[in-house]
């Protein structure tokens, strides 16, 4: 069986307990994440709340986090969020790489959303890439239209971004790239050589965008961070959203890609792993 990655995004920024299933808690969100990776996930993408439930930066919240799901998965390869939706003080966004995760999210531009915008300068873009090099953190970089691959690939050209490079790309946001045929196909063509790939989708598109990670690229970006519903207007939780992309994968004959398989592949954090340097 073909191995695919699964990248679960847990909770994200905009859920809530009165619209959505999310874990929103530290000990929620370890919990979840437990019970998912016994389904099996390859990577988990976190974002962390504080007491109030409210998005937060803070090193201090992520390390529980982190510290909680490493006592009983030590293997899981753990990315982090560095969004720019609700900080844009470049320090504090980068807080959280001295506990030195294994990947760190990079947008690869600024973007509106329906009711805000995430933040994302060309400068800013480059600083944090520097700042991940400090630490040995991985850019989990993130595109959600073609003009953001064309960033990452001027990017790699420069030698700015190397290998191994891990890339989701986001499908239905209003204000991006949707999941038609003629737009899927110019993505996938302009996609980096060599790039290990997964395909999201916002709301409806999230089930659309995982079948096509599954058959033109390296695997789904899944879970309650990016769409809420199992289907019409009924909530999921992050298990029945796994649970189903392993239904599929099951009949496509594919199979998920452990966490130790991904890591080896180089993703891995570069300073506690030994991908490079010390």
């Amino acid at each position: 069986m073909l191995p695919k990655i699964i990248n679960l995004c847990p909770t994200g920024t905009l859920t809530t307990k009165e619209n959505s299933f999310a874990p929103i808690y530290y000990s929620e969100i370890i919990d979840d994440v437990l019970a998912c990776y016994e389904i099996g996930i390859s990577v988990v993408h976190l974002h962390a709340r504080d007491n109030l439930g409210q998005n937060t930066y803070k090193k201090e919240v992520y390390q529980k986090i982190i510290e909680g799901i490493k006592k009983h998965a030590p293997d899981l390869v753990i990315g982090v969020s560095l969004s720019g939706r609700f900080y844009n003080e470049n320090n504090l966004r980068a807080e959280v790489l001295s506990l030195y995760p294994d990947l760190a999210s990079l947008t690869m531009s600024s973007l509106n959303f329906p009711k805000n915008a995430s933040i994302n300068t060309p400068d800013t873009i480059l600083w944090l890439i520097e700042e991940m090099k400090k630490y040995g953190v991985n850019p989990e970089i993130e595109c959600f239209d073609s003009g953001m691959i064309n960033f990452t690939n001027h990017l790699i050209k420069k030698g700015i971004l190397v290998e191994p490079i891990y890339m989701n790309v986001i499908l239905g946001n209003l204000f991006n790239a949707g999941t038609d045929i003629s737009t899927i196909s110019s993505i996938v063509h302009n996609l980096p050589n060599h790039a290990k790939v997964c395909f999201g989708g916002i709301g409806q598109a999230q089930l659309k965008s995982n079948l096509i990670g599954l058959i033109e690229a390296d695997g789904v970006r899944i879970g309650l961070e990016d769409n809420l519903y199992l289907n019409d207007k009924n909530k999921a939780t992050n298990r029945q959203l796994l649970e189903r992309i392993h239904r599929i994968m099951n009949e496509l004959d594919y199979c998920y890609m452990s966490t130790t398989e991904f890591k080896n592949l180089g993703y891995g954090n570069k300073k506690t792993n030994g991908f490079g340097a010390k």
